[in-house]
């Protein structure tokens, strides 16, 4: 038995999307999604060579309703969201295979009003984004290129902003 299991991981080992997964100073996948509002977020608009503005990178984390640890983060990345949006950096939460119904909920029960909100609800740009682990949270520069990435939960304000300072050089 053990023969076969051994046989099938190396099988589909090798074409495990885990291989894939991002690395830094790579370009960060380009997609769209909609806001809680119906308006699409294109991430070139914010980021890149295609940008249209000049601003300093984004902040793009991944959450869901049922996670613990992005409970414990939302409110975090929420009280800095100014902050950093005045340092021309954007701030982008997006519920990982959940529509809007179920995000709304989470966000209304913790306060959570500052970030651009969007809905990944069948999980196809956490899955470019080779999201493993809940919550995720990635770092994009203004050139369009992931400059850090954090899987798991951010421990405190001071990590996010140390982190966030990456963007600003």
């Amino acid at each position: 038995m053990k023969k076969y299991i051994i046989a099938a991981l190396l099988l589909f080992l090798p074409v495990s999307p885990v291989f894939a997964a991002l690395k830094l100073n790579e370009p960060a996948p380009a997609f769209s999604l909609r806001d809680g509002e119906g308006k699409d977020f294109y991430l070139g608009d914010s980021v890149g060579a295609q940008s249209g503005e000049q601003g300093k990178g984004v902040i793009l984390s991944f959450f869901a309703s049922w996670c613990v640890p992005c409970r414990n983060e939302l409110p975090l990345i929420n009280s800095l969201t100014d902050e950093l949006t005045g340092k021309g950096i954007k701030v982008v939460i997006v519920g990982f295979k959940e529509d809007f119904d179920q995000i709304g909920e989470l966000l209304k029960e913790l306060k959570v009003t500052k970030p651009l909100v969007l809905s990944d609800r069948y999980g196809k740009v956490g899955e470019k984004y080779g999201v493993r682990f809940l919550p995720t949270t990635f770092f994009i520069g203004a050139d369009g290129k992931v400059k850090d990435m954090i899987f798991g939960e951010l421990k405190d304000a001071a990590e996010l902003k140390s982190i966030a300072g990456k963007l600003l050089q």
